[in-house]
């Protein structure tokens, strides 16, 4: 018998030099070792078992037991090595690997909007080497994998990079996403936060206290280009820290097409200019609109279908450029918003937000209130002339959803701002904010949150 079974495995072990797809130990049998793939090590461990070698123990040897006949013997160990040299059909997983972002987004394999949480520690790490390179927020884009439509267990999530075409494992979960605008005015100027290392140093030890992943960056498109130098110290301080940093721009008058060219345009071609010239690490990661074109007078946004139109028609075209170029966008929006409607081309009577967070990414809502819970009610009711909640037409439209709170002392009351209430108890928003994740957590892979402004931050942090 022995000798017939050393005939079988020396026929085996051509195998061996064999190409083969190996096999997930949940997708069928094989797997006698229980390590939790099917391979060549498998096959070794049953041929040393069949052959009585004292030192070999099968940890699941129904694994092995391919002709189903609940003993173990040179058949299954012909079935085995046919099962593992054979093709492997891809798991959509698999097939994932290499597609584009566009298609992946179609097939409903992944997010359309970004993975709301940072890449850090060990997660950053595990990607990092995978990929065999640092991270490059310019081109390194992450989506979430939906688990459920490709047929694999929610117990592990995946990450895809658009970048890579590549997936990979969430091995631990990081902070969620927290922005903050850095409007470089008088005060910047004052501290020295741009030109002087122990204060930029300082600057940005406090949007670490603050919780803050991502930073809108305020300078003029030429001046990101002519100014490359200072900016990308600045970039590459905060990318050590694990920060992201967006160009901060925005006009009230950018609203019809005659300001494309410079509201648009050439706000991503300077961005684009930007990153060419400097490190991986001082690159900036796309655009944070700040365009309140509701306050400009002229337009009478709030009873003028036509204005509302043209600004669908705006977000739409900066959301096509930005794709272009590879680079993210959001936009900084009103929590009143989705009380209006607009009418499309063809005539149909569409709702405001429900189209944005169609057309993007990533939308910002200003839910300016002094308490968590009001704050709340501003984006999980369902407001007058709305079919849905804010959040709901965020989640709805696989679009995340920014809520920002106020911390900057404004003449509009302290009703709208934690101002007050963080001057009283530094880091009273943290906690705040960590009310807020809790209340809502069913919206966890939708929703970020965003502080107005840094430079309140700093100041209040200054007094710790």
């Amino acid at each position: 018998m022995k000798k017939t079974l050393a005939m079988i495995f020396a026929f085996l072990l051509t195998a061996y030099s064999m190409p083969y797809s190996p096999v997930s130990a949940t997708e069928g049998k094989g797997d006698v070792n229980a390590d939790g793939k099917f391979s060549t090590a498998d096959i070794v461990s049953l041929q040393k078992w069949l052959l009585a070698e004292s030192n070999t123990k099968l940890a699941d040897w129904q694994a092995g037991d391919f002709s189903a006949d609940e003993k173990l013997d040179a058949q299954d160990l012909c079935l085995m090595r046919q099962a593992l040299v054979s093709p492997a059909e891809n798991s959509p997983l698999e097939k994932l690997v290499g597609m584009t972002y566009a298609d992946a987004v179609q097939n409903g394999y992944i997010s359309k909007s970004e993975y709301n949480y940072q890449i850090a520690g060990e997660l950053k790490s595990a990607i990092e080497e995978k990929m065999g390179r640092p991270l490059d927020y310019s081109v390194d884009r992450f989506y979430l994998v939906h688990s459920d439509a490709i047929g694999l267990s929610d117990t592990t999530q995946y990450l895809y990079n658009a970048a890579t075409k590549d997936v990979y494992v969430v091995n631990t979960e990081t902070n969620m996403n927290r922005a903050t605008w850095y409007w470089k005015g008088s005060k910047a100027a004052l501290y020295g936060i741009d030109n002087n290392t122990t204060v930029q140093n300082q600057f940005l030890d406090a949007m670490e206290f603050y919780g803050i992943t991502e930073i809108y960056y305020s300078i003029g498109a030429n001046k990101l280009v002519n100014n490359a130098d200072m900016v990308a110290t600045f970039v590459k301080n905060a990318y050590a820290r694990n920060m992201k940093v967006y160009l901060l721009t925005g006009e009230k008058t950018w609203l019809y097409e005659d300001t494309y060219q410079t509201a648009i345009y050439r706000v991503f071609d300077r961005v684009e200019e930007y990153n060419q010239l400097v490190d991986a690490d001082a690159r900036i990661a796309g655009v944070s609109y700040d365009v309140e074109v509701w306050t400009n007078s002229e337009f009478n946004w709030k009873n003028n279908d036509s204005a509302r139109y043209q600004q669908i028609k705006f977000i739409e075209t900066a959301q096509k450029y930005a794709d272009s170029k590879n680079l993210s966008v959001s936009y900084c929006l009103p929590f009143w918003i989705p009380r209006y409607t607009y009418t499309d081309d063809d005539g149909t009577v569409k709702n405001v937000y429900d189209t944005i967070t169609k057309i993007s990414n990533n939308t910002i809502l200003m839910a300016y209130r002094d308490s968590a819970s009001a704050v709340e009610k501003l984006v999980a009711q369902v407001q007058t002339g709305a079919e849905k909640s804010a959040l709901d037409y965020a989640e709805s439209n696989d679009c995340n959803l920014e809520i920002a709170l106020q911390a900057a002392e404004t003449s509009e009351g302290d009703h709208v701002t934690f101002y007050e209430e963080e001057k009283e108890h530094v880091g009273y928003i943290n906690s705040a904010i960590a009310e807020m994740q809790s209340d809502l957590a069913e919206y966890r892979y939708r929703t970020t949150f965003a502080i107005h402004q840094a430079i309140p931050l700093y100041e209040h942090y200054l007094t710790k």
